[in-house]
């Protein structure tokens, strides 16, 4: 009997070491990993292998974000994420050899973080480092919230290509359209878009197929304008066949009514460097000579060091004062920022009785950088003053002496267009009309590593808070107009410089007493109203086009000398 029990007790301890054998065998080759899915309704990872072995691992889910994110973390150190946890789809996977990458990147993100940022006090004191960088540096962010922080951070970003981003800041662009555009709902659903052209970039294609301002575009590539796919249309490379609408006077009806015009096909641009200096044109009405300037962006060149925007820009003002312009009509309407650099250049030639010696604007950084600027360079580190010729050049600014400055504005004036308006106040009137300005008061300087192969990454942080000489800087609800105007009340756009133009218009008859005479609105029947422009997309496009930027080039380079010393 003893015996068998032995046999029955070996026999079963050999089962079992063979069923543990197959079933670690089956787990040893259940092979690579090949797809991810992620169920919304379990809260759980399907992972399937090249072998076709599955297996279901919980979710750990964000509910910090909106939409909340969900994650898990494999054995061998690689994380699958799924972006929007609500919904159910295929997930990513990150190897842990692109996690060690991540975290190499997003060390040296916090670390130059913790001494630049504006709000370094408020950076995450235990950041998630294995998230991609974009995601990471988003995550540390001392966020804005029109509610509960409204000081916070709106403008902090960063690239993945550091040389892009330079460009960027220059107005050089890589898969260029070549006209900026706002995007108008067909109808009170906003399920479809036409696309109002603002203005053709000079040198164009876009220009040079008369892509125009006022012009609707209602279709790309045969394809319908929605929020889905509008970035995907008006980007990449090659042809695009734009489908035209125009606005066209109806005998019949005694109005102007927008009609297909056709299509036309023009080329994207691989490389397009845009000149900021749009128009500049004089009005002589009776003893009023008035310089008007259409100034979409500030930029001191292209890139190269060689001034030539700025050089330009004085050029254009210096004429006006040949002229003897003696009234000023500035159209900052699509100009959401640049180089400080160019806006202390231009307040310089604008402001009344211009001296060198009075203050334009002070600036406030971390108390890191404080210390480090007040102990290299002295109490007076932080103002700017009014100048006579352009920063590093022997170029003269013309002294325009102007009475009052006229600033035509719009939801899209921001940053260094808030900082000539702000840094001018104290020293003259400034009338604005149009609509209430972005409400921009702080400015970054770029960060990035140019000699290292782990890390082409580029950031432009947020460091700087700009005041006038009064001390004031509480504008980040923008600044109210004193003439409001809605330019797209009727969605017909007049040409730069036409006097029908309801903002230009305004400004002539303030000037000269004489009233400009405009299109009826009653004239001009369209299917929508300015209610149906998507702000939200056409804010965001112009964001991404780094146009809302105001880059610190006066202390730039200097504060990253002094701190990495």
């Amino acid at each position: 009997m003893k015996r068998t029990y032995f046999i029955l007790l070996v026999f079963s301890l050999l089962l079992l070491i063979n069923t543990s054998c197959n079933d670690n065998d089956k787990i040893n080759d259940k092979g690579e990993l090949e797809t991810v899915t992620y169920d919304a309704g379990t809260k759980t990872f399907k992972l399937t292998y090249s072998s076709g072995y599955t297996e279901t691992i919980n979710a750990i889910i964000n509910n910090q974000v909106d939409p909340p994110v969900a994650t898990a973390t494999l054995e061998d150190g690689s994380i699958v994420t799924f972006e929007n946890a609500n919904n159910s789809g295929k997930a990513e996977i990150i190897t842990s050899d692109v996690i060690s990458d991540y975290k190499y990147v997003n060390g040296w993100i916090y670390d130059n973080m913790s001494v630049y940022y504006l709000w370094n006090d408020k950076l995450s004191k235990s950041p998630n480092y294995s998230l991609n960088p974009e995601d990471f540096f988003e995550s540390i962010l001392y966020k804005y919230n029109k509610t509960s922080n409204p000081d916070g951070d709106r403008f902090s970003w960063i690239q993945e290509d550091y040389t892009e981003l330079l460009g960027n800041l220059s107005g050089v662009a890589s898969h260029e359209i070549g006209f900026e555009y706002i995007l108008v709902g067909t109808d009170a659903t906003l399920k479809q878009y036409y696309a109002l052209v603002l203005y053709a970039m000079h040198g164009t294609d876009a220009e040079l197929k008369g892509i125009n301002r006022g012009r609707f575009i209602t279709k790309i590539n045969g394809q319908n304008i929605t929020a889905d796919n509008y970035k995907n249309l008006f980007g990449g490379t090659g042809t695009k066949k734009l489908s035209m609408a125009d606005f066209v006077y109806n005998e019949t009806e005694k109005r102007y009514i927008l009609q297909s015009s056709g299509d036309v096909t023009i080329n994207m641009h691989n490389y397009f460097a845009e000149n900021p200096i749009y128009l500049d044109t004089i009005y002589t009405v009776a003893n009023n000579k008035i310089g008007y300037l259409v100034y979409n962006f500030f930029a001191r060149d292209n890139g190269d060091k060689s001034n030539n925007y700025d050089k330009e820009l004085i050029s254009k003002l210096s004429n006006f004062k040949s002229k003897g312009v003696n009234e000023m009509v500035l159209d900052l309407r699509y100009n959401s920022g640049g180089a400080v650099s160019s806006a202390i250049a231009l307040a310089s030639a604008l402001v009344k009785n211009r001296s060198t010696k009075n203050v334009l604007t002070t600036s406030q950084y971390n108390s890191i950088l404080h210390n480090a600027l007040i102990k290299e360079e002295g109490a007076n580190y932080n103002k700017d003053y009014f100048i006579d010729k352009i920063i590093g050049t022997t170029v003269a600014i013309p002294e325009m002496n102007l009475p009052r400055l006229y600033v035509l504005t719009s939801g899209w004036t921001a940053s260094a267009s808030e900082f000539i308006i702000n840094g001018l106040k104290p020293y003259m009137d400034v009338i604005l009309i149009g609509e209430t300005t972005y409400g921009k008061n702080v400015g970054s300087i770029t960060i990035y590593e140019d000699d290292d192969p782990k890390n082409k990454w580029g950031m432009q942080p947020i460091v700087v808070k700009f005041a006038n000489s009064l001390g004031f800087s509480d504008f980040t609800a923008g600044f109210t107009p004193d003439y409001e105007i809605d330019e797209f009340e009727n969605l017909y756009l007049y040409s730069f410089g036409d006097t029908n133009d309801p903002l230009l218009g305004k400004a002539l008859s303030l000037i000269t007493g004489q009233t400009s005479f405009t299109r009826s609105a009653s004239a001009i029947s369209t299917p929508f109203r300015s209610t149906q422009i998507n702000e939200k997309i056409s804010v965001d496009s112009r964001e991404k086009s780094h146009r809302f930027e105001m880059y610190d080039d006066i202390r730039g380079e200097s504060i990253r000398n002094i701190m990495t010393k």
